[in-house]
């Protein structure tokens, strides 16, 4: 693959909230401020950003700071669920006229992805999911959130890319978009070229994948079009600093995202709540690099003759030398 690019979500950069101090423990940062933070970042080449960041700026003045700071925007997230509007869900809401202006937010960031000169747009449909058995009609849901998407993906077509990210739970309990599989399974039933798949290294943990494999697996159809990368302890969404505790996994994310010709960008998705955004930022960028170059030493022939043999051992045997010597 060609050299490994890296971004941020602005929001690194700004405050953050948690369910005990909805306040956050920063305080609030204007997104051209954001953008400024990290350009500050070495290493850093885009940044993502949410349609809803356009209230606060034009999208002509966001893009001259961006481009005055020597960066690009990688990619435009949907918010569809900080808002009492999504209370019920966003594309799946059962009125619909939320449900419309769920979609009519989705064609925005499309919008503003245009003019300001991003190639992609995010979905991750927070809200679209369930609290309790027997809530929700689980067909229904299904057919509303695929129609959803169809309607964007053709808004967006043929330009702009459509990412759908998946995660397991919070805020709702169950997100029906919730694992590698059942987004894959919605992605190829779709059907459409600008429809594919985005992978939250840590929402990959949460759902107790293993990321590499879920790489592995959309790299099979194509459909690997963007990357957050944070780390976690598997049973919540911490959005932690990249390599601060998966290493190996960490490691064997990067070798996968190599080997099966990944050429889009890495975003960072963390949440430094009490730590300060750039250098969290710029400690994720060394660890990926860190481990980028242990990469470069690895003997990949090697590796396929140990894991034919299907022995842990011998694999382990390759794979250690990277760290131990």
């Amino acid at each position: 693959m060609a050299e490994f690019k890296y971004s941020s979500g602005l929001w690194l950069f700004g405050n953050t909230g948690d369910r005990f101090n909805l306040a956050g423990y920063k305080t609030n940062v204007p997104i051209l401020d954001q953008v400024r933070s990290a350009a500050k970042v070495q290493g850093i080449k885009g940044v993502e950003c949410h349609q809803t960041d356009f209230d606060e700026v034009s999208t002509k003045e966001y893009a001259k700071v961006v481009e005055d700071c020597g960066l690009v925007t990688t990619n435009v997230n949907t918010n569809l669920w900080g808002s009492a509007k999504w209370m019920h869900g966003a594309f799946s809401h059962r009125d619909p006229k939320i449900r419309a202006d769920a979609i009519a937010e989705a064609k925005r960031s499309v919008d503003c992805a245009r003019e300001i000169g991003s190639p992609s747009v995010g979905l991750w449909l927070g809200a679209d999911g369930f609290d309790y058995p027997f809530q929700i009609d689980y067909i229904t849901q299904w057919n509303l959130i695929i129609e959803g998407i169809r309607q964007v993906a053709q808004y967006a077509a043929p330009d702009i890319k459509v990412g759908i990210e998946y995660k397991l739970r919070e805020p709702r309990n169950r997100m029906t978009i919730g694992d590698a599989g059942k987004a894959l399974a919605l992605v190829l039933e779709i059907g459409l070229d600008n429809v594919g798949c985005v992978i939250d290294f840590g929402h990959a943990l949460q759902c107790k994948e293993s990321p590499g494999e879920s790489v592995a697996i959309f790299a099979r159809h194509g459909k690997l079009f963007n990357v957050h990368f944070n780390d976690s302890f598997r049973d919540w969404d911490d959005d932690m600093i990249v390599g601060t505790v998966h290493v190996w996994e960490t490691l064997e994310f990067l070798y996968y995202c190599k080997t099966t010709g990944y050429d889009g960008w890495f975003g960072l998705d963390m949440f430094p709540y009490r730590e300060d955004g750039v250098a969290a930022a710029q400690m994720a960028i060394d660890n990926i690099e860190a481990l980028v170059a242990l990469l470069g030493r690895l003997d990949i022939e090697e590796l396929k003759a140990a894991q034919k043999t299907m022995d842990a051992v011998q694999t382990q045997a390759v794979v250690r030398k990277l760290l131990f010597g």
